[in-house]
């Protein structure tokens, strides 16, 4: 669930001076204040959809995203424990 203050924090930290770095700690800190990493994922991915290419800012969300996903994407530096399934993202979407 994309919540209205988690919007605007994300918009705050895309807008930074260093998106990659603040999207990362945003990351961070939603995940600590207990935001699930499929919330998570999704909120991210509301913005990636809105900036696609060759904007770096599309990179940065991208990198985010690969923390937030887990896994063989996040080399290690998962926020999660598991990494996320296509059927997860697929039943939440179809759930939303």
């Amino acid at each position: 669930m994309k919540r209205p203050e988690h919007m605007q924090r994300f918009e705050q930290a895309l807008g930074s001076e260093s998106p990659g770095p603040s999207l990362w700690d945003l990351a961070h800190a939603l995940r600590d204040e207990g935001v699930s990493q499929i919330d998570l994922y999704f909120l991210y991915e509301h913005y990636h959809l809105l900036f696609q290419g060759d904007d770096p800012k599309a990179d940065a969300i991208t990198d985010a995203m690969d923390i937030i996903w887990g896994g063989g994407w996040a080399k290690g530096r998962d926020l999660y424990p598991h990494e996320l399934t296509s059927e997860e993202i697929a039943e939440y979407r179809a759930s939303a």
